[in-house]
């Protein structure tokens, strides 16, 4: 059937077409987080490769996220659309009055509200090929609606992060399920940045550090021909500001000791008061706040309605928050353990990163920025709320949102106008050729190997006529194919 073998250059050619169809026919969307960095770090001048995506593609000076500005509530929001009293991650830690303990991170303090779906499982509800991954991001590989998704790696200190990226990559490129959703997780600057305060050296040396992980992202972007298909978001979800020691604040010295439960950490301390010890709990810590100065007691009907945060049975009685740039008692306790663990000296003029205060603090706001296909390029929008991203994925994924508390109007400042179809022409056309072209590919294969096949049998078939026939055994049945003739001729 074939005179001469399929040329090796062919071949290759169609491997470099067929990449076309490697990764999913839904919009494809890269989620990736730096937690803790802050809005304006942009203003160190050491981030080249973030400043030329920033300027490439659509991005605003910052967000506004929720309260508490903790990790876990507003990574939750960010996934979910949700405030913290609805989908009931309500700090880093929190004390559970069913069963009367703290609760720090597990399945149980993101499986409040079964109601709630965050946007990795809500993808892969949809169906139709949809595959979603996440990597080291808070509360991703954890089962929700009592389903897991198909990507999760769960958080691992110092995983490289090359190989994070390198992973990320491959689910995409997977070719039974490619992923058109990650979310994609790096716990600095926050991670040192509590330990040596946002201003430290250690903390640019890591703002360069995330810059060429950026760099690199794109660059495995661009290498796997994916730059024009792949859009991603890169944000955080919270600054952080430096405290000295100077400025901690022991609160306990104000109320007796084994009458309360507490939780949290700095600036916001949760009081949960034994029965009967409410008022005088509250009292104390109120005439303290006034000797002192520097921190507010809220009761829990006190909380501002702007927080999102009273409307939950996790959220405490009492609640505790310093001023900005002012800590409380378990930095008292941590900072020693700070610098034991990373060998400095403890002084006065130590500095220390928290974070946690009210959103409206300018050091608390996240910041945005995105690039990609369905995104306009060279384009600033303005500061808008982290709850308003959920529609903006969903907008970018091409899936109706569930009900949620965010606006869709910042999904369409960020959005580039929507053309005849996901993709562009030159797109469709090259997966269309790619499609046919390794459909080809394989019913040409499937061809030969059953003529090898059938050749094969045929050999089998010559040589067992020719044993039968002739007292000898033909090893080589070309050499005797001539003797089987039929017995008439």
């Amino acid at each position: 059937m074939f005179s001469q073998p399929i040329s090796l250059k062919f071949l290759y050619f169609l491997v470099l077409i067929s990449s076309v169809t490697c990764i999913s026919k839904h919009p494809v969307l890269i989620v990736v987080s730096f937690d803790a960095f802050r809005y304006n770090f942009f203003e160190t001048e050491n981030l080249p490769y973030m400043q030329l995506i920033k300027t490439k593609g659509t991005h605003a000076e910052y967000l506004y996220n929720v309260f508490p500005t903790k990790t876990f509530p507003n990574h939750h929001s960010i996934a979910t659309g949700v405030f913290p009293e609805v989908h009931g991650v309500i700090g880093n830690s929190y004390y559970d009055p069913e069963i009367k303990k703290v609760m720090k991170m597990g399945p149980g303090m993101y499986n409040y509200n079964d109601r709630v779906k965050p946007i990795w499982r809500w993808n892969e509800d949809q169906g139709n090929g949809r595959y979603s991954g996440t990597f080291m991001w808070p509360g991703g590989d954890y089962s929700y609606q009592g389903k897991n998704i198909t990507y999760s790696v769960g958080f691992q200190a110092g995983y490289d992060w090359k190989k994070r990226v390198d992973q990320v990559i491959k689910w995409i490129l997977d070719p039974d399920k490619p992923a058109n959703l990650v979310m994609l997780y790096f716990e600095e600057p926050d991670t040192h940045g509590h330990a040596f305060g946002p201003n430290s050296v250690i903390i640019k040396d890591l703002l360069e550090k995330l810059d060429n992980i950026t760099g690199y992202l794109h660059a495995q972007l661009e290498h796997h021909n994916l730059s024009d298909k792949v859009n991603v978001v890169q944000l955080s979800d919270h600054g952080m500001t430096a405290v000295s020691p100077p400025f901690f604040i022991n609160i306990t010295q104000y109320i007796t000791n084994g009458t309360y439960e507490w939780a949290g950490a700095s600036p916001a301390i949760q009081i949960i008061p034994h029965e009967g010890h409410e008022d005088i709990i509250y009292s104390a810590l109120k005439k303290g706040s006034k000797e002192n100065g520097h921190f507010k007691v809220y009761k829990k009907s006190e909380y501002l309605d702007r927080w999102h945060y009273k409307n939950n049975p996790r959220s405490p009685p009492i609640l505790v928050m310093a001023d900005e740039g002012y800590a409380l008692d378990d930095l008292i306790i941590s900072a020693p353990q700070y610098a034991k663990k990373y060998n400095f000296t403890l002084t006065n003029q130590s500095e220390f990163g928290v974070h946690g205060y009210d959103y409206t603090v300018k050091d608390m706001h996240p910041y945005f920025m995105a690039i990609g296909p369905k995104i306009k390029k060279e384009t600033k929008v303005d500061p808008f709320n982290t709850v308003d991203l959920f529609n903006l994925f969903c907008a970018i994924l091409e899936i109706s949102p569930t009900k949620n508390n965010g606006s869709s109007t910042p999904a369409s400042h960020v959005l580039a106008a929507a053309g005849p179809g996901k993709y562009s022409v030159g797109t469709i056309l090259m997966m269309s050729i790619g499609g046919v072209l390794v459909a080809l590919l394989l019913v040409s294969l499937a061809v030969v190997f059953t003529l090898m096949a059938i050749k094969r049998q045929q050999n089998i078939t010559t040589a067992a006529a020719l044993n039968k026939r002739f007292p000898q055994t033909f090893q080589n049945y070309i050499e005797a194919q001539h003797l089987l003739e039929p017995e008439e001729a």
